[in-house]
């Protein structure tokens, strides 16, 4: 080989090495700030404070045996994740049911093709069973032994008066069902994406027999199979290679149960967890420093709201309103939360539907609040702050479990009410039990014993009828603790048109959702601006901290808090994935690796043969 030829090989070597690292480079440089998951990627394990109650749905009444169960069943209907309101969209259910003129018959085509995880098919004999099942647990036949407790979710399946939602569910056909409800329900499409409405498969599920926790399964339609529960460690998931839509790309789920939250936080720092669920406002600020972990924020989206109650047969609706304008609740915010809540500006917080924050909500204004008490008569020849703050127009106690937390809420009181000559007396209980049977009017307690009390609540499913018609109606089954009468207190002039407790029950009834949205709206105006029940306070803010190399959160996603603050997941897990790894081969975009080497060894075996090929053709012509 002369020095010509060796030449250019050399040439062709050195361009190819030197422009390796800078094909390579192109590929890279979009990676390099990704810290990539070491562990086994497959997996993904969410941190969580508590195991299950029950994973059976037609018992399940707490967050931790929701969060199992909605990996594992789907109902007819579910929420769309992907949009602020959660919107009702059709899940197992092929498109939205169709109702019968008198609003009693919901028909409903169901989805073709699916099957439950122990190979079942999912069809309309199937739905029937398990709403027969849930009939069954709420002793609607009455053929429920005693012994055999009665659904936990029993109150959620009956009107305010007791009577049952549903009446009986038909077959059609294969694919079609009928419920024929007892009488008309405007909320049943959000009641059949409660976790109780769920479908669980017939072949593998007692129908007489609540799910055992420790020893048996649970079959559904769901992206994923349950494995099982190790009490207090961890309950564990796998793929369902066989589910009707796309697949996840996560193979393994496992929820870890850690009880302390330092440690929780500290688990989600080391990797050994990838989600946290409800992050502590301590850690905000080193979540969001971190360059592997990021937040989701779904304050928002809250079903949950905390506010101060005020027993209407006690305090008058001139009192509530003097006292709604003297309260400091961006200190109760601020102060006693950290920062970590909003202002509650509705009775329905602002992620359930037909919600309005549009409204005049009272806030902090101590002329108007002492220009309502003038009105009554009230301090009116007052000049001076030290007037108000010894006078003593009226009395209430603030009833409260005895603690820290609350202590703080009396003393907020006592300093707010004086500013408008109301005394705030201590009427602490050192017992839940005791507090819950005042509200319950059980074992020699009852409501008249609260005249101004703290309380947090949280929808089971979202619609606006679950908070304002369960905590507001003068129904028999209503936890209407306030004893708001609705309009029929006194009003004047009475008007039926104006009457909330009426337009509660016609917005239940009906089954036009802008009917129902025009109803909650004027329902909510005349609470919050003419009423007064209660103090509106505050609805607590959520967040999600997570590995930053999972991809596919949306804002909105995963998570809704109870009212005893306590997380469920929601959403789409099996839509999460890990990002992946960065390709070993370089890369130009629009071309593949070998036809870059072929290009280039072509070209150099052109320039090493150059002459020869000549001399070749020119002995051949």
């Amino acid at each position: 080989m002369n020095k010509r030829n060796l030449t250019i090989i050399i040439l062709c070597i050195s361009a190819f090495l030197f422009y390796f690292p800078i094909l390579g480079g192109i590929q890279i440089a979009s990676n390099e700030s990704i810290a990539l998951k070491t562990s086994d990627s497959s997996t993904l394990n969410i941190g969580v404070n508590g195991g299950p109650i029950t994973i059976d749905p037609h018992s399940a009444w707490d967050s931790r045996s929701f969060y199992v169960i909605e990996q594992v069943c789907e109902g007819l209907f579910s929420y769309n994740y992907s949009s602020p309101s959660n919107d009702i969209i059709p899940q197992l259910a092929l498109d939205y049911g169709t109702w019968s003129i008198d609003g009693l018959n919901y028909t409903i085509q169901l989805r073709q093709n699916i099957l439950f995880h122990d190979g079942t098919p999912f069809n309309a004999t199937a739905v029937k069973w398990n709403f027969d099942r849930l009939a069954y647990f709420m002793n609607i036949s009455g053929t429920l032994p005693s012994y055999k407790e009665i659904a936990y979710i029993d109150t959620v399946y009956r009107w305010l008066d007791g009577t049952p939602i549903i009446n009986i569910t038909e077959v059609i056909n294969l694919y079609t069902i009928k419920f024929v409800l007892n009488k008309p329900f405007g909320a049943f499409e959000g009641l059949l994406c409660f976790s109780g409405s769920f479908i669980m498969s017939p072949s593998s599920t007692n129908s007489t027999e609540y799910i055992d926790l420790l020893t048996e399964k649970l079959y559904g339609t769901g992206p994923f199979i349950y494995n099982g529960y190790t009490e207090d460690i961890e309950v564990r998931f796998h793929i369902f290679e066989n589910y009707w839509r796309t697949n996840s790309t996560i193979k393994n789920l496992r929820f870890v149960i850690i009880h302390d939250f330092i440690d929780l936080h500290n688990a989600l720092i080391s990797g050994d967890i990838d989600i946290l669920l409800n992050t502590h406002s301590d850690y905000l600020d080193l979540y969001n420093k971190s360059a592997n972990i990021d937040l989701v924020d779904s304050s928002d989206r809250s079903w949950v709201m905390y506010y101060l109650g005020m027993n209407n047969n006690h305090i008058n609706k001139n009192f509530r309103e003097a006292i709604s304008y003297c309260i400091d609740y961006d200190y109760i915010i601020n102060e006693f939360l950290n920062g970590y809540a909003n202002r509650l500006k509705s009775p329905l917080p602002k992620g359930i539907k037909f919600s309005n924050y549009t409204l005049k909500i009272p806030t902090l204004n101590l002329t108007y609040a002492r220009s309502i008490m003038q009105s009554m008569g009230y301090g009116v020849s007052f000049t001076s702050e030290s007037d108000w703050q010894s006078a003593s127009f009226a009395t209430f106690n603030f009833t409260y479990i005895r603690s820290q937390k609350f202590d703080d809420y009396l003393m907020l009181l006592q300093y707010c009410l004086a500013k408008i000559g109301i005394k705030v007396e201590d009427g602490a209980v050192d017992s839940w039990m005791d507090y819950l049977n005042m509200i319950e009017n059980k074992y020699g307690f009852n409501r008249d014993m609260l005249q101004i009390f703290l309380i947090g609540w949280g929808a089971d499913y979202n619609d606006p009828s679950q908070l304002i018609n369960f905590l507001l109606s003068n129904s028999t089954y209503a936890s209407n603790i306030a004893q708001y009468n609705g309009g029929y207190g006194g009003f004047t002039p009475y008007s039926e048109e104006n009457d909330v407790q009426l337009l509660m029950e016609q917005a239940l009834s009906s089954t036009n959702q802008i009917e129902r949205k025009m109803l909650y709206d004027k329902i909510q105006k005349l609470i919050i601006e003419r009423d007064f029940p209660w103090l509106f306070t505050y609805t607590p803010k959520m967040f999600v901290a997570y590995n930053n190399d999972l991809i596919g959160f949306t804002e909105n996603t995963f998570i809704t808090l109870d009212k005893d603050e306590a997380s469920s997941i929601k959403g789409n897990l099996h839509l999460l994935k890990w990002k992946e790894e960065p390709p070993d081969e370089i890369s130009i975009p629009g071309y593949q690796l070998p036809l870059i080497y072929i290009v280039i060894i072509v070209a150099g075996y052109f320039l090493i043969f150059k002459n020869r090929i000549k001399q070749y053709l020119k002995q051949k012509n």
